[in-house]
């Protein structure tokens, strides 16, 4: 049985943007359904542009107080059994509530479902996806990192009624001050491991963003831990998950210029004293150079680099280790696009420039492993044009065709593992150990196989079987 669903638009003066927002949520297939956009006091065309809509959303408009406040207040007005928070610069896939009411209706402990998402450029071009994301119990993961999309959950709204809705003096952070909120009330995460919707980057403002995010972060993370009543275990977390949001903040800090913060935070987390590695760092670093944000990956390590702090001098020898995993980075990904010729002669020159890349193997099965899973492209396709299109000067990268088809193989195997779609999780392990026959000492895989392989033989040998028999 059907219950009404509602979907709540926050906006401020970005009417450019929110008609895509609002079409995409008019396009659900999902019945039946609400959509409320909140207008948070806009200057622009916002009341103009929500006319022509008549009576297929309902808009509502307040003196500015804030996105929290607009979401609060869109909560308040709206009537459906589950919530959805749209930001008005995303857009949902029309599949998204459609599937992610289905899988809450089925498991009625769940407080929130959330899903996977492909990422999107400034101008809502995908640019990358996102893998698999956590779900269950979610707490301590969760003091760590925030792993949700702020416009991918679908929230019951009994759970929102318990917990209270956003903390109004918070903005940037409110949404991860209530998904936290509704863990620790003991509420299991579900999630759709499948990509429902698009999270635009946007580059405007960061500086002053990122700013802010760090200092609502922190007081989210120090109201917690004040807190009484919490598991022993849970308050040994405390300097890993400071630790590890000091990192994020570092990394971000370094992308938008705040070389006074980036040091800062640097130096936090390297006091905590929890044995971070120069790995770590560089893994760190890594990630937020090849962000579709970063315009130049290697102008960020220039400024990194430039800006560390004293504690951090020792990372200096490693700068080449980085640049080099970056230069593969860069180069692996101009094959998802069609100039195919250009991507191969830019491999090239990279060789020429940086020749030991071509010792690089371990690195390239990573990161070409990574491209075909992250961008937004087909990944067996991707696989086909990188390895028909390399340059000669790649040597014995050449021969690892293999080895990444069989890194896919088991990552998409994971997929469709937890999309419950267990016949095709079994062939493609069964696929990756013709490649790679040490992928069944993996307790993970191994397991995963065991569970998937009576499925795949009802579904792929049977039918042979019968088959076979009648002919």
């Amino acid at each position: 049985m059907s219950s009404l669903a509602s979907v709540i638009i926050p906006t401020f003066n970005r009417s450019a943007l929110l008609r895509e927002a609002v079409d995409s949520a008019l396009a659900q297939n999902y019945r039946p359904l609400e959509v409320i956009v909140v207008d948070d006091g806009s200057t622009d065309d916002t009341a103009e542009l929500m006319a022509a809509y008549g009576d297929g959303v309902r808009y509502i408009r307040q003196a500015n107080a804030g996105v929290s406040a607009a979401r609060n207040h869109g909560f308040s007005v709206s009537k459906g059994a589950f919530v959805a928070f749209l930001d008005d610069d995303d857009r949902y896939l029309p599949q998204k509530i459609e599937r992610q009411v289905a899988y809450i209706q089925a498991h009625p402990a769940v407080g929130l479902v959330h899903s996977r998402y492909l990422l999107g450029n400034a101008a809502g071009q995908v640019v990358g996806r996102m893998g698999l994301l956590s779900e269950g119990d979610v707490l301590k993961e969760l003091l760590h990192r925030n792993f949700l999309w702020m416009s991918a959950p679908l929230i019951r709204r009994d759970v929102l009624e318990k917990v209270g809705g956003f903390d109004e003096a918070l903005s940037t952070a409110a949404d991860y001050d209530l998904w936290l909120r509704i863990a620790d009330a003991g509420y299991p995460f579900g999630c759709v491991q499948e990509p429902l919707g698009i999270y635009r980057l946007q580059h405007g403002s960061m500086v002053t963003n990122v700013a802010r995010t760090e200092a609502e972060v922190i007081t989210i993370l120090d109201r917690y831990f004040a807190q009484s009543g919490h598991p022993p275990e849970l308050l040994t977390l405390r300097d890993e998950a400071y630790t590890e949001w000091r990192l994020w903040f570092v990394r971000r800090h370094y992308a938008v210029g705040n070389w006074d913060a980036a040091r800062r935070n640097l130096s936090q987390a390297l006091s905590l004293n929890l044995g971070i590695t120069p790995a770590t760092l560089l893994d760190t670093f890594y990630s937020e150079a090849i962000d579709e944000r970063v315009r130049d990956p290697f102008a960020y390590v220039a400024d990194v680099f430039e800006h560390l702090p004293p504690e951090a001098e020792f990372l200096h020898p490693f700068r080449p280790t980085l640049l080099n995993r970056i230069h593969l980075a860069v180069a692996l990904r101009g094959y998802q696009r069609p100039d195919v010729a250009g991507a191969r002669e830019y491999f090239a020159e990279t060789l020429r420039s940086h020749p030991e890349l071509a010792a690089m193997k371990a690195d390239f099965v990573q990161i070409a492993t990574g491209s075909a899973l992250g961008l937004p492209v087909e990944a067996d396709q991707y696989i086909n044009t990188v390895f028909a299109n390399l340059p000669p000067a790649a040597g014995e990268l050449a021969q690892l065709e293999a080895r990444v088809r069989s890194d896919v193989a088991v990552a998409r195997a994971f997929e469709d593992y937890h999309n419950n779609t267990r016949a095709a999780a079994a062939a493609l392990i069964l696929s990756a150990l013709r490649a790679r026959p040490a992928w069944i000492r993996n307790r993970g895989v191994a397991s995963m196989l065991v569970k998937s392989l009576p499925a795949w033989f009802r579904q792929a040998v049977l039918p042979w079987r019968r088959n076979s028999a009648q002919s």
